[in-house]
């Protein structure tokens, strides 16, 4: 990622463009820099991953600042639109103002009395242990809608609609919609289904119980533990901007999603779900470890495993040995 910074501040600086560089990054290029919250600039762009942008969202909590995320590791993630590889095609348009400000709705939960910072995407209610059974009752403004065991429950906002919720049924929502949806995921109820509901509406958990340790998921990125008082989780009061280019529509999200799903749908018939939420997760997040494929999916550490086996099968995965640990394997999407 360091490279892909420095070739994104060598195109500003050809373009004469006034920067910050964050002082986190910037100790790393040997450049004088300034701490995220304490950024002022016309746009905030951040060089990475979903993940890393995800991670930097929550750090900022709320910033009026427009966010153009630019993908690292040379392919884009979901979130992001412009890659360093073309992001000088797009750089006069984004200093000359050819651009608009796209908001994107966020979501905020009180967990034991506390708020969690905005989320871009979700929270997932799970036991700590996976594929263990929690119950719970659900709540909306204030009326009970359904009592229910599950696997877990995810409450999504439509950004968040095309991430982990996806992968476990939920529709798909287009970013402009008012709207935030409800999955619980693999109910032991079989007509149990997803609810979408108005984003003015409250939603609470109350009457959570399992036999293990139960937590709250933000955004994937941080774990909560879950007391005995209700879970409230409501509209946050500040949505997200991002840099909206001219060229960007509708029909880009759909093509952005059916790169991604396509893979997936041409295996349906012959995979087990635990072997397409596996893909799934792969797909969305990159390349992970078989431990951080078993912390995202929730499933046992035997279902991965076998799931992973049929998705390398299937030729549709790679793995890789780690740098880092070699004795630890990298699981990845194959490219097309």
């Amino acid at each position: 990622m360091l490279e892909d910074a420095r070739n994104v501040l060598d195109i500003l600086k050809r373009s004469k463009a006034d920067y910050i560089v964050e002082k986190k990054l910037a100790g790393h290029l040997k450049k004088e820099g300034v701490p995220l919250k304490k950024i002022d600039a016309d746009v905030l762009t951040i060089i990475g991953s979903d993940r890393f942008l995800l991670k930097s969202l929550l750090d900022l909590a709320h910033t009026d600042i427009p966010i153009l995320p630019i993908a690292s590791m040379g392919q884009p993630d979901f979130l992001f639109d412009v890659m360093v590889s073309n992001f000088d095609s797009v750089v006069d348009d984004l200093l000359s103002g050819k651009w608009t400000r796209e908001e994107k709705k966020r979501l905020t939960a009180e967990i034991a009395g506390k708020k969690t910072p905005p989320l871009l995407n979700d929270i997932g209610i799970f036991a700590r242990r996976s594929a263990t059974l929690i119950r719970y009752s659900l709540l909306i403004d204030g009326e009970q809608f359904w009592k229910d065991g599950s696997d877990g429950l995810i409450v999504a906002t439509p950004t968040g609609s095309t991430a982990y919720a996806l992968s476990v049924g939920g529709p798909v929502i287009l970013s402009s919609s008012p709207v935030f949806s409800i999955i619980p995921v693999n109910s032991v109820n079989p007509s149990r289904r997803p609810l979408v509901i108005p984003d003015d509406m409250e939603i609470e958990i109350r009457d959570l119980t399992s036999s293990v340790t139960m937590e709250a998921v933000l955004d994937g990125q941080i774990r909560r533990k879950i007391d005995s008082k209700p879970l409230i989780i409501r509209r946050a009061d500040y949505n997200s901007i991002f840099v909206k280019f001219e060229s960007e529509r509708v029909a880009e999200l759909r093509g952005k999603l059916l790169m991604k799903s396509e893979m997936s749908e041409d295996l349906a018939h012959d995979l087990p779900p635990s072997a397409k939420l596996v893909l799934k997760v792969l797909e969305y997040k990159g390349q992970l470890s078989q431990k951080e494929i078993i912390e995202e999916t929730m499933l046992p550490s035997r279902t991965v495993r076998y799931a992973l086996s049929l998705l390398m099968s299937e030729g549709v995965i790679m793995k890789r040995l780690s740098l880092r640990d070699s004795r630890q394997g990298l699981y990845q999407v194959k490219k097309k």
